[in-house]
Formats: structure tokens, C-alpha cells, sequence
């Protein structure tokens, strides 16, 4: 099995307080960049910084868990407010409290997010919570083409089929997000917010597009009958497609699609403060490997100097690798490979733990080093540009080339597991 890049080690006494404060930054409520800066506040070393930056993507969970619910072993949401404030004696504190259940990948007083029961159970009390009316828009046969139609752009270009959130009660609603929680990480969860807080970011922008953004425009569906199998569910609208399958006891969260348009927010809105940025490092770490990397090896990621405007394979219901263009990860410098480890981890990360190990182990079961990382466009910020990773077992494109770079599309595909297929 080839070995991932790791980051430089630091000292037993290093490691040991780095650990006890990550812990605390992991449910602490801040965004992966304040974390970072929050951790570099706290006067470790740079190798140590470095050493923990992954770890702090991954652990993004800006407000989902309020401080006082993780110390009191409850569990709180709070969809229209999520920005929390943590001090460093508070995080210490925390750390305290959760560094058992973070080691192992879950929270006080939360369920295990990899639980397939959980999500059926989820599902099937968002389901009884429905009329009829409103049940008959939001199920679907499992065996339908329905199941594997799906679109990022705003409904009223692509219309969608099943149960907008803005249907549904206000308890409809919270069961609708309590099952998108107990199918996703936190991170994931997050993220999803976010995108959809973005249209209401949207709302206030001088866009020159007709299109009516809508926070509450993503419609819920469900396929099959929860609790049997095989079934599934997809959350859509603008920008976010989320699909899970669960077949054999085990749920399946491929292919998905993560856009955020603008990438900085120039209003709050919801889970968005002003200027916040939903996927910084979505973006950026690909732009560093760009720039690290000399002459030759520049000559040989660069697959343009324009970008390519968007992603190649759209949104058809199967895909098959492209062509094999871009520089092999094996001959990036270590730092560059780092930053591909960053990249992959940062997106699997919207995953219940488990399955984000689980695919990992995969893709490095498969080679890390015989994927390919390609890049088109410019690589200044703010300019359009689109990457690729591909390697055996999947694909990853990020396009970043409407408005002015400003609105980025990104899909992860799995040339063999979209939509559960190798279970059914």
C-alpha cells in the first residue's frame, strides 16, 4: 500500500499539548482558518502548524455544536445562528471533555453518523412527519431514472423534483436537516448550510441574472422505502447534490457536488458572516501546488493557460476517467504532495468519518502517487481557473472561471461506487 506524505513530527511534549488543543479547536465552533489562526496564537513551532493544518480542515465545524452542549454531553443546533465564540480557556477546558470521543470520531451525546440504522431512522421520521401530499412529492421508486438525475444550477433553470425545505413546517424542516446531519460530518453538514446560506448572500448582489436565489429552494427526495433495502435519498438546489444510497448496510455518499458562488461573501447571511469563504481550502491548497512547482514540472500540470470554464464531465449519470493529462503525484515535491493529501482529505471530510477512512484507504490502496494533478487558467486569486485530480478509482474537478474566478463548481465521482452502484 502506498504511504500517504506526512507532515514533520514534532516532540512528545509538542504532540501531547498540540492534541489536547486541536481537540478543543475541532469542536470549538471556529472556521478551518480560524482555527488555524487561533492554533498559531498559541506560539507552536512552524513545523507543528504545519503538521496540524489538514487535521484543522477537516475538522471545520463552525457552530454546529455549541460549547455549552459538548460540555454538558447534549447536542444543539441552531441553523439561523451558528457563529460561536470560543475562548483558549474555554477550548482547554473543552479539550478536556471531548478528546476521547474526537479520537474516535464522534461527539458527546450524538450518534454515530456512519450508522446506516441511523440514517434509516432519520429518514423514516422525516417521512412520517410529511401529509400525503407532501409525501407523494418527495418519494420516488428506488429503481427510477429520477434517482440518478441530478443538476447544480438554480431550479428555475433546471427544474427539480421532490420537497423544497421551504414547504415544510418548521419541524419538517429540522427533521429534513436532522437526517442531511446524521448522513454527513459535521464539516459536511456545515458546508451544506453554507451553500445554501449563500443564496440568500445572493439576494443582496448585483448579479445581472433573473434568477430568483433561494435559500429554501433545495428540494428533498427520498428512493425506495427506508428501512428495506436498497433505498436512498438526495438533497439538491443550487450549487449542492448531495446523494446517498444504502445498500447492505452500508451508505454510500458518491458522486456529490459542492459549489459556492461568491467565494467571499460580501454580506451575512444565515450560517455566512461577512466575508467569510465556504471553500478557502478547496482552492487555495491547489493554487500553492501550482505555484511550487518549477519549470518543468509547471510545464507539465499546466494543462492550459485558459481556464476550462467548467467541469468536463457535467452531469452525466456515469463517467469513466479522462484523458491522462497533468503531472503524476509520485513527482511532485513532498510539500506539493501534502497539499493533494490536503485537497483530497478536505472534501472527504464532508463524510460521516468513517466513510471519508474508508475511501481514503482506497484511493491509497489504489496509489496516491499514480494520480495526476492538472491545472488550467491563471493562478492569480480572483482569476477563473479549474483543476483536476484523478486517479484510479476517482475523480475530482474544481472549476472556478464565472465571475471574474468568483463562483466556483466542484464534483467528486467514483468511477465505480456513484450512486452505490457497486452494492446493488
Amino acid at each position: 500500500m502506498t504511504r500517504s506524505p506526512i507532515a514533520a513530527s514534532s516532540s512528545p511534549c509538542q504532540c501531547q499539548e498540540k492534541f489536547v488543543r486541536t481537540t478543543a479547536l475541532y469542536g470549538s465552533g471556529f472556521s478551518a482558518e480560524r482555527q488555524l489562526s487561533v492554533f498559531r496564537s498559541w506560539d507552536f513551532d512552524a513545523a507543528v502548524v504545519g503538521c496540524v493544518r489538514p487535521a484543522l480542515a477537516l475538522s471545520a465545524e463552525a457552530g454546529i455544536l455549541s460549547v455549552r452542549a459538548l460540555v454538558e454531553g447534549g447536542f444543539a443546533v441552531d441553523d439561523d445562528s451558528l457563529e460561536q465564540r470560543l475562548t483558549r480557556t474555554d477550548a482547554l477546558r473543552l479539550a478536556v471533555v471531548s478528546a476521547g470521543v474526537v479520537a474516535l470520531g464522534s461527539r458527546p451525546g450524538l450518534a454515530a453518523p456512519t450508522d446506516a440504522a441511523a440514517v434509516e431512522a432519520a429518514a423514516r421520521a422525516f417521512l412520517t412527519s410529511l401529509s400525503p401530499g407532501q409525501r407523494s412529492r418527495a418519494t420516488f421508486p428506488f429503481a427510477g431514472a429520477e434517482r440518478t438525475r441530478w443538476h447544480w444550477t438554480v431550479p428555475a433553470a433546471v427544474p427539480r423534483n421532490g420537497l423544497p425545505l421551504g414547504a415544510m413546517s418548521a419541524r419538517q424542516r429540522r427533521l429534513a436537516l436532522a437526517l442531511l446531519r446524521e448522513s454527513s460530518s459535521p464539516a459536511g453538514y456545515r458546508k451544506a448550510l453554507d451553500i445554501m446560506a449563500l443564496q440568500g448572500v445572493l439576494q443582496r448582489m448585483s448579479t445581472g441574472i433573473g434568477d430568483p436565489f433561494d435559500p429554501d429552494l433545495y428540494y428533498v427526495s427520498v428512493f425506495g422505502t427506508p428501512g428495506e433495502r436498497p433505498w436512498g435519498w438526495r438533497l439538491e438546489g443550487h450549487h449542492l447534490s448531495r446523494h446517498f444510497t444504502v445498500a447492505r448496510r452500508t451508505l454510500v455518499a458518491e458522486p456529490f457536488f459542492l459549489g459556492a458562488w461568491p467565494t467571499r461573501a460580501g454580506s451575512a447571511y444565515r450560517s455566512v458572516a461577512r466575508g467569510y469563504r465556504t471553500m478557502p481550502r478547496e482552492e487555495d491548497a491547489a493554487r500553492e501546488i501550482v505555484l511550487s512547482l518549477d519549470g518543468r514540472l509547471r510545464r507539465r500540470a499546466v494543462l492550459s493557460s485558459v481556464s476550462l470554464t467548467d467541469h468536463v464531465t457535467q452531469n452525466a449519470v456515469r463517467v469513466s476517467p479522462l484523458d491522462r493529462a497533468g503531472v503524476l503525484t509520485g513527482d511532485l515535491p513532498s510539500a506539493a504532495q501534502r497539499r493533494v493529501v490536503e485537497i483530497l482529505r478536505t472534501y472527504l471530510a464532508n463524510h460521516p468519518p468513517a466513510m471519508a477512512r474508508r475511501t481514503f484507504a482506497r484511493i491509497e490502496q489504489a496509489g496516491i502517487t499514480r494520480m495526476r494533478f492538472g491545472w488550467a487558467g491563471s493562478t492569480r486569486p480572483g482569476q477563473p481557473h479549474y483543476y483536476r485530480l484523478q486517479g484510479p478509482t476517482f475523480l475530482l474537478e474544481f472549476d472556478n472561471s464565472r465571475n471574474g474566478g468568483t463562483h466556483i463548481h466542484s464534483v467528486w465521482r467514483d468511477f465505480e461506487r456513484d450512486f452505490g452502484r457497486h452494492l446493488l
